[in-house]
């Protein structure tokens, strides 16, 4: 049941409201009070319960916050707020946590000033029948980022994003459950990623529902690692994994340090590259050394250390192209045909003078086009 004083105080409060009325101070809510109900209201000791029962009530019944009008004083605008507004109106409104004091506030305020229909607080205080609405609050919604990016770098459809978004999910929690990757997609970096989509791609259990899928699995993890590539660019994402291999005493030094320098397409795997293409990128011809970069067709953190040293396993690009390639912006086939990816873009292609199904002179064998295949399936995003 309603006590009086909380009754008398939001029939106040609305009065102040309905008339255009500046805010009341603690102090004159007490005098008018201690009027009405002839018994002394201490400006402090005896508001801070009623005002927190009005303002609960205004929730309640979908109102603005009224208590908002009983300010602290008449000072300046950092003292404004009444003791305790900005606690109950956190725990009413929990939009206002990440707000100031005072900007919550000035919008309580504004949003009391603009409602024009108070005849529910009235009704509830003065103890009429009244259809109460529950108020419904809606749940706190994380958006995934992974959706988010797809919504502004693709033109896929809502649905196809929430599609690929939720695919991601449901991946990471069956391989999860079957113990081939040991955290969630969704928390690992670029290298592990590539681990983890290497992985993933030879369980069994994925390729039949992947095929059964039309793919839109693979289409799905492909596309997330493209976002994990752009958004997420870590110069120290691998450098456990580097440790291990070089504190692995039963890899004789010699290979221990080929296959560290391989990681960076140094030493050995980027000779046999300058060697086999003969010192030109394989795309444009250009053949100046420190412009040219020997790149892993199945990349260094999902190859074991053999395929990390294998010429086969490598293509010489100059820079700007083995970031195309190494981010599956293109890819190849057995041919040598380039395949262009649609995040390129038609003016970008122009820009970098690239045409769909031009040959290229790769070299390619039956070992080098295994290594292109995988590069086409798990890397290479449409």
């Amino acid at each position: 049941m309603i006590k009086d004083i909380e009754k008398e105080l939001a029939l106040l409060l609305i009065a102040n409201v309905e008339n255009k009325q500046m805010n009341l101070t603690y102090k004159e809510v007490a005098t008018i009070l201690t009027q009405k109900l002839g018994r002394p209201i201490d400006a402090y000791r005896n508001l801070n319960k009623p005002l927190e029962t009005v303002a609960r009530a205004c929730a309640d019944l979908n109102l603005p916050i009224i208590t908002v009008r009983v300010i602290r004083s008449n000072g300046t605008s950092s003292k404004m707020a009444g003791e305790g507004f900005h606690r109950i109106a956190c725990e009413l409104k929990p939009e206002y946590k990440s707000w100031s004091e005072t900007d919550a506030w000035r919008n309580e305020n504004k949003l009391v000033r603009e409602c024009n229909d108070w005849g529910k607080l009235k009704a509830y205080v003065l103890g009429e029948e009244i259809k109460v609405v529950p108020k419904v609050v809606a749940p706190i919604v994380i958006e995934d980022p992974f959706a988010v990016w797809l919504s502004k770098s693709t033109k896929l459809a809502e649905s196809s994003v929430d599609k690929y978004s939720r695919a991601v999910r449901t991946i990471s929690q069956e391989m999860l459950d079957q113990k081939i990757i040991s955290k969630p997609i969704v928390e690992m970096d670029s290298f592990e990623l590539d681990i983890a989509m290497a992985l993933i791609a030879g369980n069994a259990y994925f390729v039949d529902k992947n095929k059964r899928g039309n793919h839109m699995y693979s289409n799905a993890l492909k596309q997330f690692r493209y976002y994990r590539n752009t958004e997420d660019i870590n110069e120290n994402s691998g450098n456990t994994y580097i440790a291990t291999i070089t504190n692995d005493t039963s890899i004789p030094e010699t290979e221990r340090t080929a296959i560290v320098q391989s990681r960076v397409g140094q030493g050995q795997f980027r000779k046999q590259l300058m060697d086999k293409y003969r010192g030109s990128c394989v795309i444009t011809g250009i053949n100046h050394p420190n412009l040219l970069v020997a790149s892993h067709i199945k990349p260094w953190a999902a190859s074991n250390n053999q395929e990390r040293l294998q010429v086969d396993n490598g293509l010489l690009l100059s820079a700007t192209y083995d970031r195309l390639f190494d981010s599956g912006l293109i890819t190849f086939d057995k041919n040598g045909r380039i395949f262009l990816s649609s995040f390129i873009g038609a003016e970008n292609e122009k820009k970098l003078h690239l045409q769909e199904g031009v040959q290229y002179p790769l070299l390619v064998n039956n070992k080098m086009q295994q290594f292109l295949e995988y590069h086409s399936d798990v890397v290479f995003v449409k």
